[in-house]
């Protein structure tokens, strides 16, 4: 009987997903969901949370298309977002930048600036030099900006990785990113 209730909510998750993207999606596209949550999410089908961070996870993949695990350099992205993410500060808008380029090793000037702009934007977030954010705010931010350090790295020859520990996330990481 375990069987059946395990298998009815695995598919009942999966139609979840589907509406929250607003896509269908084939069986195999949904395992590899179901593996990548298990493994940073820690998602027990049949727990009581198993459709909140499915909700959850499929808001931030629709609204920020870049939250593919299987995209190149996700893991090291993943440390970044977390990295800011668990400060407890707030930055105005350059000292963020002068700290996110010291956490990911580039030189701030090689960024161009509607880059910067960009990289805000991406986060659903205006960038201003002196308005002031909170680093919970900023970790999507620095999530869009390490995807460019990673191919800078990548297309100058250098390490694309980032080289930090990382780090698996909670429900309530996921909730706050939305």
């Amino acid at each position: 009987m375990t069987i059946k209730v395990y298998s009815a909510k695995y598919r009942h998750l999966k139609q979840i997903y589907q509406r929250e993207m607003g896509k269908e999606i084939s069986d195999i596209t949904w395992y590899r969901v179901v593996a990548f949550l298990k493994q940073r999410f820690s998602l027990d089908v049949e727990s009581a949370n198993a459709q909140k961070i499915v909700e959850t996870f499929a808001g931030i993949r629709r609204r920020y298309g870049a939250l593919t695990p299987a995209s190149k350099g996700f893991n090291e992205r993943w440390q970044v977002f977390k990295h800011f993410y668990e400060l407890d500060a707030s930055y105005n808008g350059k000292s963020f930048l002068v700290a996110l380029a010291d956490y990911l090793k580039i030189n701030l000037d090689d960024v161009p600036r509607s880059t910067r702009y960009y990289w805000f934007e991406k986060a659903g977030l205006s960038f201003s030099a002196e308005n002031t954010y909170h680093s919970k705010d900023l970790a999507l931010v620095a999530f869009v900006a390490a995807k460019w350090a990673i191919n800078r790295r990548s297309a100058v020859g250098g390490s694309a990785s980032l080289s930090q520990p990382m780090k698996s996330a909670t429900i309530e990481v996921l909730t706050l990113a939305l």
